[in-house]
């Protein structure tokens, strides 16, 4: 994950300079608050935050990606909602357009909240400043595939995929297996296969050996259900 941290006392200078530092301490009631149901805290546009940080803008958004990851993994160990993560993710990645990891797992982060319309806009602002990158529009295409089902939308987004460079083997076999309708289940488990492998987050390896698990189960349940039934008198299949 990119974080520059060489430079944080830098970053941290600016932030008490510029004025910066109470907008920072207001972000600290946005931490998880599972007694009470608070108004939204006030998050200012990135158009107010960019001149506070005098042209370090690449810097505010890691500060702000640092309290984006710390008050999902807050939620995720507490109550499970995120009401402020969009607009916490929507800020770094405006500080900072060309963010891969802010898009990525910002938009995994609403997934897992299934806040699904927020994950959409987030990966396609991300494609819109990034067009160079498959990373995006492959994420986008395996959140229509797992998530929402919707096979043509993820066969369209994968597709895209498969015409950028550097993109994964894997993506023609999807793109195939979309187009027939055939093996779905197999590619999910390849899916979040992947996903497991290649993540170091551990709320997202968690999500990813659960849906594993469940995904196994169907196939052995598939299995034995096409499994012939024992001929009378016990005799099994010959």
């Amino acid at each position: 994950m990119r974080l520059r941290f060489q430079t944080a006392c830098l970053a941290v200078l600016l932030v008490a300079v510029s004025g910066a530092a109470g907008l920072l301490r207001a972000l600290d009631d946005i931490r998880p608050q599972v007694t009470a149901e608070a108004e939204p805290p006030w998050l200012p546009p990135a158009a107010v935050v960019r001149p506070l940080f005098l042209g370090y803008h690449a810097l505010a958004a890691d500060l702000f990606w640092i309290r984006t990851v710390q008050y999902f993994g807050g939620h995720i160990q507490t109550d499970r909602r995120y009401p402020h993560l969009y607009r916490l993710v929507d800020l770094t990645t405006s500080l900072d357009p060309h963010f891969l990891d802010a898009y990525q797992l910002g938009g995994l982060f609403l997934v897992i909240g299934r806040a699904y319309p927020e994950a959409i806009a987030i990966y396609r602002k991300g494609i819109e400043h990034n067009p160079g990158r498959w990373e995006l529009p492959h994420d986008l295409a395996r959140m229509y595939f797992l998530e929402l089902g919707d096979i043509p939308a993820a066969l369209e987004w994968f597709q895209r995929t498969d015409g950028l460079p550097g993109r994964p083997h894997y993506v023609p076999r999807f793109v195939a297996r979309l187009q027939a309708r055939l093996g779905l289940v197999e590619a999910a488990l390849e899916m979040w296969e992947q996903m497991l492998e290649t993540t170091d987050n551990e709320w997202v390896r968690e999500t990813a050996e659960q849906e594993i698990r469940k995904l196994r189960a169907r196939q052995r349940r598939a299995a034995g259900a096409a499994a012939p039934a024992p001929r009378p008198g016990g005799g099994g299949p010959r």
